[in-house]
């Protein structure tokens, strides 16, 4: 027994699905590809001339039905319309003896941006010969017109099978999958469908003069919920811990030869991300947009955009940045796929103005992609790096019950931006209070600390993005000890504003005896 993947490349880039009460599905569950192997194991080479597939196809059918994907390569994925489009088309059925049309949605289909694959780890080598043979028959996963390739290959999962879930565990990718019985049941269905005794010829010459669309029967029966986990890659070092990979710099100048006021920061950048997303457009994938399907887990950190003005740029190994009061910094994440960097690297060529409700800047690249792992200067000898965020940084949560401090409000917010690699969060059963103070204590275990923090009580609500309902923000400074979480010279923000505009950790050197003797306080 080896590892083995199905793998399933939709032609059109589109894969267009429904489930059985009609709304569009986003990806096709392991339920479905046991329909549609169960399907060609009927129609296509691999069937009896009486229709029926053979003995060994059988068993292949059993086995798969019983054995549920250990784990799922799910891309990234939207939907294709975006809003709410439709055109009236002909049914094919009629009504009141003319033809009858019907409004509906220009598509409701999902673009996904590589291959859907279903994995197994322990897979019979005669039930995977058995199924490469039944996935190159299959002409279309879902409807016909989303057609597909399929092929058994290797792939790597982001989703693993968590067998030990139960209706109350919280998050995770829940998916239909076979159970016992379920091919006996799609055979039932398919007989109900299409009785064996044809019409006779009087009958299906007469015509009432109104038809409905024939809808095929569908049932549950031998189905059942499972839950997938993501995944979260091992970590061979601090170098790939790192929540973003690399950053790109925009020089920017309004023509007052002055930076941004940290007052109007947040606002610039939320310009400069919406005309971003305005020239990808209807494609922009959920790493720049930052809004990812309700079924999957979103990452902790996406596509980031922030300003520096040209003194804190100044310390940074990037060259060639003379000339200009401020830069842009377009910070992508660790875990963006190739395909999504290409997209944000070819729609950023040609931005040389950007207009935000204050003024108009220009733009100018530096030429470079910069690694976040290198982007400030080393600390001088006999000094210890501690950070500061700029201009401000803004917590995410409120003051929760029971003992909580403001610094722990600090310490919050570096674990969410380490969330994926703390595994405080996602393993924890619970929500709320517990969660974050688990997550503050894994923080602490890092030799994080905050030697000093202060609140800004002055326009506060211009340092924050989309609060939430019922959320005040509560902007501060502070001088921070991150352990061990991040290199001396990387690039990260922190905060509720870290995607756009606020929260980023600029370098605040001390001597490493006051250093040390403060933040072994705070420990």
């Amino acid at each position: 027994m080896t590892p083995v993947s199905i793998t399933a490349r939709f032609l059109l880039g589109v894969y267009h699905g429904h489930a059985a009460d009609g709304s569009p599905d986003p990806f096709p569950s392991p339920a479905r590809l046991l329909s549609a192997l169960v399907s060609v194991a009927h129609t296509g080479t691999a069937a009896e001339p009486d229709g029926r597939p053979g003995p060994k196809v059988e068993e292949a059918l059993t086995w798969l039905e019983e054995h549920p994907p250990n784990g799922l390569h799910v891309p990234n994925m939207v939907q294709v319309q975006s809003g709410t489009t439709i055109a009236y088309r002909r049914t094919g059925t009629i009504e009141k003896s003319q033809p009858k049309t019907a409004a509906k949605a220009t598509s409701d289909g999902y673009a996904l941006n590589g291959v859907i694959s279903w994995l197994w780890d322990d897979m019979p080598d005669d039930v995977r010969d058995i199924l490469a043979q039944l996935c190159e028959d299959v002409p279309c996963l879902g409807e016909m017109d989303s057609p597909v390739v399929m092929s058994t290959e290797e792939t790597e999962a982001n989703w693993r099978l968590d067998p030990a879930a139960t209706a109350f565990t919280p998050g995770g990718l829940r998916v239909q999958v076979a159970a016992p019985g379920r091919v006996h049941e799609l055979r039932t269905l398919h007989s109900q469908s299409r009785p064996s005794k044809p019409p006779t010829e009087l009958a299906d010459r007469f015509h009432p003069g109104s038809d409905t669309v024939n809808v095929f029967p569908t049932s549950e029966e031998g189905l059942r919920v499972a839950r997938y986990e993501a995944v979260n890659p091992s970590r061979q070092d601090d170098g790939d811990r790192s929540p973003w990979r690399t950053v790109l710099v925009l020089l920017a100048d309004d023509g007052t030869r002055r930076p941004f006021s940290p007052q109007r920061r947040v606002s610039w950048c939320v310009a400069l991300h919406k005309a971003l997303v305005s020239r990808i457009g209807n494609g922009a994938p959920p790493v720049v947009t930052g809004r990812y399907p309700k079924d999957s887990v979103a990452p902790a950190n996406h596509l980031a955009i922030q300003y520096v003005p040209a003194s804190v740029l100044a310390q940074s190994a990037v060259e060639a940045v003379s000339g200009a009061p401020g830069a842009f910094l377009i910070m992508l994440p660790s875990d963006i796929s190739d395909d999504d960097q290409a997209v944000v690297l070819s729609y950023l060529v040609g931005m040389t103005r950007l207009r935000s409700r204050w003024a108009e800047a220009r733009l100018r690249p530096v030429g470079e992609v910069v690694e976040t792992r290198t982007f400030w200067r080393p600390p001088a000898q006999g000094t210890q790096r501690l950070w500061s965020p700029t201009p401000v940084a803004v917590p995410e949560v409120t003051r929760q019950r029971g003992e909580w401090t403001f610094e722990d409000a600090i310490l919050l917010s570096l674990g969410f931006v380490w969330r994926d690699h703390l595994d405080a969060v996602s393993k924890d059963p619970t929500r709320g209070a517990q969660a974050y103070r688990s997550l503050v204590a894994r923080v602490r275990e890092r030799r994080a600390g905050v030697m000093w923090h202060h609140r800004v009580t002055r326009n506060p609500s211009s340092y924050a993005h989309k609060m939430q309902q019922g959320m005040t923000a509560q902007p501060y400074t502070a001088l921070i000890s991150a352990g061990d979480l991040m290199a001396d010279t990387e690039l990260v923000a922190v905060g509720q504003s870290r995607h756009l505009g606020g929260g980023l950790l600029v370098p605040a050197d001390l001597p490493a005896e006051l250093a040390q003797s403060v933040v072994g306080r705070q420990a």
